[in-house]
């Protein structure tokens, strides 16, 4: 009695047509302003109903953490009509969509948050010898806070 991928499955009331997941994959198509474009919900649409779930590229938690100046970003209320309407497209086409949530921190270029990159310590980072400066514990409560809005 084995169980298929391609069976429904129920997850405390979500409904899946299938246990198959589309992992993340850059597009940058959001705006530089961590907005969903026209294009984003067309090219998850033309992926929709293959796959149960579809993972969306990284979404910036908080301005200062974007690895790119075309990330979705998930730090202000004014981006949840684009994000909404991301998600139904994506269900209307028989999926769900999951977020990847994501922050930068020492590894985020001056040129894309327009600040010095951030992280727990001013260690350089390793792979672009850039020196974040030190989060506060406040700040480091924010970016947790983040991922976590609503606990």
């Amino acid at each position: 009695m084995g169980t298929s991928l391609w069976e429904v499955i129920d997850i405390t009331g979500l409904r899946l047509d299938n246990r198959t997941v589309m992992p993340a994959m850059g597009t940058g198509y959001a705006s530089n302003k961590g907005e969903v474009s026209k294009r984003l919900p067309a090219y998850l649409r033309e992926r929709a109903g293959g796959a149960g779930t579809i993972i969306t590229e990284v979404c910036a938690v908080h301005p200062l953490g974007k690895g790119l100046r075309s990330e979705l970003g998930l730090y202000d209320d004014s981006l949840l009509p684009g994000l909404r309407s991301l998600t139904e497209t994506v269900k209307v086409g028989g999926s769900r969509v999951a977020a990847q949530l994501h922050h930068t921190g020492r590894e985020a270029f001056r040129q894309v948050i327009g600040e010095q990159s951030m992280a727990p310590s001013s260690i350089p980072s390793r792979d672009i010898g850039q020196l974040p400066c030190t989060l506060t514990m406040e700040e480091i409560a924010e970016l947790v806070g983040c991922y976590n809005p609503g606990g």
